[in-house]
């Protein structure tokens, strides 16, 4: 399900009234930026989501309206009215905050909406890592990996 209109999506990108961007192109630009935004969220909410917070909104049509202005006009805008990349990175800066929690989604009521029980893992065990650091000889502890390493 997608969380912003066509029709938005169109007016961000400065395409209002322009028949030569198809309505279909940017379903699909759309389509794509639903599905990343959906696959970093999950990560921390549980969905659908029962409500679409109005960020998420933002960020759809911020992230669809950047890849298709990159599409049509590509890195020689970069510094214009006609830059992408602004946008696309304004809308991955605001999904990093959600996924790291710094930024909380909330419904119309201002609860916090349902939180995923996936368990969320970022990046390879350390020396902090472990149930029980009280001694060297403790087995409880998982493997550390090392580049290079050969399983």
């Amino acid at each position: 399900m997608a969380y912003e209109t066509v029709a938005n999506i169109r007016d961000e990108a400065g395409f209002t009234g322009n028949d030569n961007v198809t309505t279909a192109k940017i379903t699909a630009y759309q389509s794509a930026a639903t599905s990343h935004i959906n696959g970093i969220i999950s990560r921390v909410y549980t969905l659908p989501l029962s409500e679409t917070p109005e960020i998420l909104k933002l960020i759809e049509r911020k992230l669809a309206a950047g890849h298709l202005l990159l599409d049509e006009y590509g890195e020689a805008a970069e510094g214009t009215s006609k830059d992408g990349q602004i946008k696309v990175d304004w809308a991955e800066e605001m999904l990093k905050q959600i996924e790291d929690e710094t930024i909380i989604l909330l419904d119309s009521s201002s609860a916090t909406l349902a939180q995923s029980e996936l368990i969320g893992m970022k990046g390879l065990p350390g020396d902090d890592t472990g149930t029980d650091k009280t001694a060297d000889a403790d087995k409880d502890d998982p493997p550390k990996t090392e580049i290079g390493m050969i399983f």
